[in-house]
């Protein structure tokens, strides 16, 4: 295996009547998302959660990928331990799609092989923030124009990185390396493979998501 390659174990989503809750409560039990759907009312996602009891990190970006950030624990009965949190009305279509995205695959979770130099999706049409840090860490790799209008802008108060007409990163070259990997900002460090973010980015730029 390379080093741009990395296997995930990614939750496989599932949707679920109320009557059928305690199914639900299993799916995540066992690793996977649920989504509660009733005939009125919002759409409940439960998640699961680490040992720690904080919930995992691809159940924090599947928050993210809703625009949610908040969430609490349950506390009760077979639910306990578990994280819940309702969908926005805005993003019920989104959650009920992931659903039917993963209707096909058996199973609260799906293992796969993820090699990022064969895909490079989540460095086009992206938004990445830059903080002081990463400036201050392309001027220490002693790339300063890294941090000139050449290469970053304004956006909404924001510094953030200038992206080609195409939609692609400045610094990914034809075989999806990045440049400046080695001091590539703390967004995208944090970004992680498998997340539905990454999901997402491989659908509309690629039209596949896992295979």
């Amino acid at each position: 295996m390379s080093d741009s390659e990395l296997v995930v174990t990614r939750p496989v989503w599932r949707r679920f009547l109320p009557r059928f809750r305690a199914r639900a409560v299993a799916h995540a039990r066992a690793g996977g998302f649920s989504a509660v759907v009733p005939e009125a009312g919002r759409i409940e996602m439960i998640l699961p959660t680490e040992a720690s009891g904080r919930i995992t990190e691809l159940g924090l970006w599947a928050l993210f990928a809703i625009e949610q950030q908040r969430w609490r624990k349950l506390t009760a009965g077979v639910e306990a331990g578990l994280a819940t949190a309702l969908v926005g009305r805005d993003f019920e279509e989104v959650v009920l799609d992931m659903c039917d995205r993963d209707a096909v695959h058996e199973g609260p979770t799906r293992t796969l092989l993820f090699d990022c130099l064969a895909c490079g999706a989540c460095c086009t049409e992206a938004n990445v923030e830059l903080e002081k840090a990463d400036l201050d860490r392309f001027r220490d790799a002693g790339r300063p124009e890294l941090t000139g209008s050449a290469y970053v802008r304004r956006k909404g108060g924001k510094v953030v990185l200038r992206f080609l007409e195409n939609g692609r990163c400045q610094h990914l070259g034809g075989d999806n390396a990045c440049a400046v990997y080695a001091f590539r900002p703390d967004n995208c460090r944090a970004f992680p493979v498998g997340s539905e973010c990454c999901l997402a980015a491989r659908e509309q730029s690629l039209g596949w998501v896992d295979g």
